[in-house]
């Protein structure tokens, strides 16, 4: 039994763990939206969002607390491994001008993250209906357009695909038209 035991395994070792944990984080602060796995969204989720209330902690200590700002700055670097991010977090360097991804948190208590579910488990081809029109979901990562075609696990396994990404500020998701397969009774 694993009675108080948190978090997920994901057939992972715990240093690989944490590396994934890491890495889709930095993925999201750096693009806004990312697309993963449902598991791995859950398992990073608490995560960043810890990352950026320490980031909010460390923000309203800037002007008084010297100190205090620099602990916390350390803090989430050593949580991200990435200093380009961290710097994106707080708003120094390039982003000093336009503020940091923390500075529109500031007057929210939680919830800086959602995860939008792609698809179902049957979106697609149906037993005993035609082939209608397979929804696609388009999206911009890197300056690129790029499309996903929602099929459900009996065409292509991306049934367990979401949307990570940060609420506030984040450019809305596109819903993708739901398409209806005719049933025709024989």
């Amino acid at each position: 039994m694993r009675h108080r035991m948190r978090g997920r395994h994901l057939s992972r070792t715990a240093a690989h763990r944490k590396a994934l944990r890491q890495n889709i984080a930095n993925s999201l602060f750096t693009y806004g939206r990312i697309i993963t796995t449902l598991e791995k969204a859950k398992e990073t989720k608490s995560f960043a969002e810890k990352v950026i209330t320490t980031a909010k902690k460390g923000l309203s200590k800037k002007s008084i607390d010297r100190p205090g700002y620099v602990h916390c700055y350390r803090q989430v670097l050593t949580s991200l491994g990435n200093a380009d991010v961290v710097k994106k977090l707080f708003g120094e360097g390039v982003w000093r001008e336009t503020g940091g991804l923390v500075q529109r948190y500031m007057n929210r208590n939680g919830g800086y993250t959602r995860i939008l579910k792609l698809s179902g488990t049957r979106l697609g081809v149906l037993s005993g209906s035609s082939v209608g029109k397979i929804p696609e979901f388009e999206y911009t990562m890197e300056g690129r357009n790029r499309k996903l075609r929602l099929l459900g696990r009996r065409l292509n396994d991306n049934a367990s695909r979401v949307i990570f990404e940060l609420v506030e500020g984040a450019l809305e998701a596109q819903p993708a038209e739901e398409v209806k397969p005719e049933v025709t009774s024989v």
